[in-house]
C-alpha cells in the first residue's frame, strides 16, 4: 500500500483558523499604520513650507506669507486643507499676484483637517515671525491622534502630537 502525501481537511481547517485570527489582529493595525503615515506626510509638507517661507523672507529680505487657499491664487479660507499658497508679498498688500507666488501646496483628498491660524503666517523681512502660530492636522480619529506644527516668533518650526486636551479636532 501507498502512503499518500498531502493535507487532511482538518488540517487545512486549523490553518485557514490560525491564518484568520492574525489577519483580524493585523488589519486594523495597518490601517492605524496607513492614517500615521498619511499625518506624516502632511505635517512635513506643511512643515517644509513654512521652512521655505522662512528661508524666501531671509534670502529676499522681503515679507512672505503662507495662507489657506481654495483656488491657489488668494488666501481664501482658513481651512487649510482646501490647499495653501507660499508667496513674497513685496508690495506688502498682504495678496498674493502672479509673480510673488512662490509655491502651491494642493489641497488634501484624504478628509483629513488643517486648522489653527486665522489669515496669514507672515515672516517677516528677517525670517523671524510677529507672533508664534500653530496648524494642527486631524483626522478621523480625534485629537488624540492629531499632530501640530508650531512656529515660534524666531521662526523656527517644531512638529508635536496633539493633547485630547489642548487640540480642538472637527
Amino acid at each position: 500500500m501507498r502512503k499518500s502525501s498531502g493535507f487532511t481537511l482538518i488540517e487545512m481547517m486549523i490553518v485557514i483558523a490560525i491564518v484568520a485570527v492574525i489577519a483580524s489582529y493585523g488589519i486594523p493595525q495597518f490601517n492605524s499604520m496607513m492614517q500615521n503615515g498619511r499625518l506624516s506626510t502632511q505635517v512635513n509638507e506643511l512643515q517644509g513650507l513654512m521652512q521655505l517661507a522662512r528661508s524666501e523672507a531671509a534670502t529676499n529680505r522681503v515679507v512672505t506669507r503662507i495662507c489657506g487657499s481654495t483656488d491657489q491664487a488668494t488666501c481664501n479660507t482658513n481651512n487649510w486643507e482646501g490647499g495653501a499658497i507660499l508667496f513674497r508679498d513685496r508690495d506688502n498688500n498682504g495678496s498674493a499676484s502672479t509673480a510673488e507666488l512662490v509655491r502651491v501646496m494642493p489641497a488634501v483628498t484624504n478628509g483629513n483637517t488643517i486648522r489653527g491660524v486665522t489669515g496669514a503666517i507672515s515672516f517677516l523681512a528677517d525670517g523671524t515671525l510677529a507672533s508664534a502660530a500653530m496648524l494642527r492636522i486631524c483626522d478621523t480619529r480625534g485629537a488624540e491622534s492629531s499632530r501640530q506644527v508650531r512656529l515660534n516668533t524666531a521662526g523656527q518650526s517644531r512638529i508635536s502630537k496633539g493633547n485630547p486636551g489642548d487640540v480642538t479636532c472637527p
